[in-house]
């Protein structure tokens, strides 16, 4: 099975639509099964639409409208024959104009469910957050699209209290999870995010067998101003050991242009 992550940065990238197109490229060329993204934006202003035959709801879901990334990026893969399941979450409200959020796509489908993992849940904070979660049907398997706040040592709050939500969910869930996506915590700083979260799961990059690249941020980025190192912020974990063939950092100049402020991962695993 190929997994494939990304914080697409959508609509704050210069060329959006050219970044969207390459990245169903990638898709379509890698025949990718599991898509997680995150910062996946709409208009907060945007007109509201329906959402497709291959969009799976869940209880308190939220209006999709017309610029939603996900959206225009299923569509773009359905005109050139390509079919995913999708779902999307919202989390909170972006720059003053944007609905951000991450989203799911997968070639089975899934029944969709959204956790909030913050202590807070007003929109208009950016301390927000909301897990996407993918139960697939025909798999004995959980994907959750992730995007966690900065370590805090205040457990009530950051990622340590968030961490702790969802894996009060996650551990009652018998089979494999497979969490992806941007944990901005990186994984050389010692006794924070990355420490707390190999305690159960481990780092799919760690388990591959062959392994191309490694950071996924190389400059300072927003939440990351001034940073002046190479950073590996972006992953994928499991909550059972399971054997990954490859492991590639892609969307970085080398694998892919680079389409947003965060490289992507893309990995190989068995089933």
């Amino acid at each position: 099975m190929k997994v494939m992550s990304l914080n697409t940065h959508s609509w704050l990238e210069e060329n959006p639509l050219d970044n969207l197109r390459e990245i169903a490229h990638l898709i379509m060329k890698e025949q990718i099964d599991i898509i997680a993204l995150q910062e996946v934006n709409q208009e907060l202003s945007g007109k509201e639409v329906d959402s497709g035959p291959l969009y799976l709801s869940y209880e308190s879901d939220f209006p999709i409208k017309e610029t939603n990334y996900a959206l225009l990026l299923v569509a773009y893969l359905k005109e050139q024959g390509l079919d995913y399941y999708w779902s999307w979450t919202f989390s909170h409200i972006g720059y003053g104009i944007y609905e951000e959020g991450s989203a799911i796509l997968s070639k089975v489908p899934f029944q969709a469910e959204t956790l909030l993992v913050s202590p807070t849940k007003d929109i208009g904070d950016y301390h927000t957050r909301q897990i996407l979660l993918a139960h697939l049907k025909e798999k004995p398997l959980t994907v959750g699209s992730c995007h966690f706040s900065w370590f805090s040592p205040n457990t009530d709050e950051g990622f340590a209290f968030e961490w702790q939500q969802l894996t009060e969910t996650v551990a009652k869930i018998e089979h494999q999870v497979l969490l992806l996506g941007d944990f901005n915590s990186p994984a050389h700083i010692k006794e924070e995010g990355y420490d707390l979260i190999t305690r159960t799961f481990s780092d799919m990059y760690e388990l591959a067998s062959e392994k191309i690249g490694s950071h996924t941020v190389d400059e300072d980025i927003d939440g990351w101003e001034d940073n002046q190192e190479k950073l590996r912020i972006d992953f994928g974990f499991v909550s059972q050991p399971v054997k990954v063939n490859s492991y590639q950092v892609v969307f970085n100049g080398v694998k892919g242009p680079v389409v947003s402020d965060h490289f992507g991962i893309m990995f190989e695993m068995e089933s």
